[in-house]
């Protein structure tokens, strides 16, 4: 009896013992990977105004159904002030200062420990514009005899009807394009021996496309439209070089900042950016008019319904969703990625088309984009018409935005 009591009692320690290492295996299934945020972002408050708020993502990789969530805290409150806005944190800029701002998950590390980022926020304060010195009036000494013979008035210049206003020349700031590629695979087809179809795992390149500003003209564009190592003329032959042929994704970000660009008064600073992306070299010698007028007309009708224009470049950013109005995270970023399907070989413009893919907030399916490397120049432009579904519909911004836009408007 004492045996069979023993034997009892040690399988039931045994028991308690495996369904402990049970709980705690399942509960190491659960765990945050790793958060992350910008290291660095530069604010600058505007004269006219006492705070400046930008949104940056936040994101928080985990295993199993650990939580997503996390807080953030600002360690000089006074000079940046900080709150959770679902995947971002919004960052109020008070004043000119330096200010950390920690982001930490709430669910813990495998280890059961915090998992942090910090972000770096430099606060300027832009200086308001001196006022101009008024002219002092001449003082007429009155003991100074004054000629009485009458002065006739001099004749304001005029300018010839033959020649122009002269227009003052466009602000062309520094504009920096950074890229960076990390591989990656998508699910695609693929025929076997058999001549059937299967499902694969298919390696591409995703690429991170930063902005320091988004350019604002034509000359400020081309600084970043730049050409690339030339690419032998085989299919994926973009894929197969890697870091050598970021410029496919650079035009196409590109493309994204002239949509930004995009003002309804002056329409035509647009349509500049856009010839510069559109009219290669090739296109010139084959005479085809890649950026016409119906284009111009088509891009027209588009952005200037509703406000479009308001929204339409910023919705292919990072951070840019329709409930906070398409607003774009700092720094600004474009993230595309390589199609998953090969490279298409054109016989008119002899080169390979490559196909961008931009996944993005404003629909629920992916949205693609031509481009090819011009054998003649090294720089990469937009093919066909098929820039013309970004600026199709997507989903709405929240109706706060479009009221915003509506009182601005008048």
């Amino acid at each position: 009896m004492k045996l069979k009591k023993l034997l009892s009692v040690v399988l039931c320690m045994l028991l308690v013992a495996s369904t402990m290492v049970l709980s705690v295996e399942a509960k190491a299934k659960k765990y945050v990977k790793s958060i992350s945020v910008t290291k660095k972002a530069a604010i600058t408050i505007p004269a006219s105004k006492k705070t400046v708020t930008k949104s940056f993502k936040v994101t928080v990789k985990v295993s199993g159904k650990a939580s997503k969530k996390f807080t953030a805290k600002s360690d000089k409150k006074a000079v940046a002030a900080v709150k959770v806005s679902g995947s971002s944190v919004k960052v109020t800029a008070k004043k000119a200062g330096k200010a950390v701002i920690t982001v930490t998950a709430k669910a813990k590390n495998k280890k059961n420990k915090s998992v942090k980022a910090k972000l770096t926020v430099t606060v300027k304060k832009a200086s308001a514009p001196k006022p101009s010195t008024p002219t002092q009036p001449s003082v007429v000494d009155p003991t100074t005899p004054v000629d009485p013979t009458p002065v006739t008035p001099t004749e304001p210049a005029t300018q010839s009807p033959t020649e122009p206003a002269t227009q003052p020349a466009p602000v062309v700031r520094d504009i920096t394009l950074n890229t960076t590629l990390k591989e990656i695979s998508r699910k695609g087809s693929s025929g076997n021996q058999n001549g059937e179809e299967t499902v694969v795992d298919i390696p591409l390149y995703q690429a991170s496309s930063v902005f320091n500003y988004t350019p604002a003209n034509v000359a400020e564009l081309k600084q970043v439209h730049r050409a690339d190592d030339m690419l032998p003329n085989k299919v994926d032959a973009a894929v197969e070089a890697g870091d050598k042929a970021k410029g496919r994704f650079e035009v196409v970000a590109l493309y994204f900042a002239a949509l930004r660009a995009y003002d309804p008064k002056n329409p035509d600073v647009c349509f500049d950016m856009m010839e510069e992306l559109f009219e290669s070299p090739t296109t010139k010698i084959l005479n085809l008019d890649s950026f016409n007028n119906f284009s111009r007309s088509a891009l027209k009708d588009n952005l200037n319904k509703m406000y479009k224009y308001k929204y339409v470049g910023n919705a292919y950013f990072d951070g840019a969703e329709p409930a906070n109005g398409y607003t774009p995270s700092e720094p600004l970023t474009v993230t595309l990625e390589d199609y998953v399907y090969a490279s298409q070989t054109s016989n008119q413009y002899q080169t390979q088309i490559y196909k961008i893919v931009s996944r993005f907030k404003g629909a629920d399916t992916e949205r693609i984009i031509q481009v090819y490397q011009d054998s003649i120049d090294g720089k990469w432009y937009i093919f066909s018409d098929s820039w013309k579904s970004f600026t199709a519909d997507m989903k709405d911004p929240a109706l706060k935005y479009q009221a915003q836009w509506a009182a601005e408007e008048g």
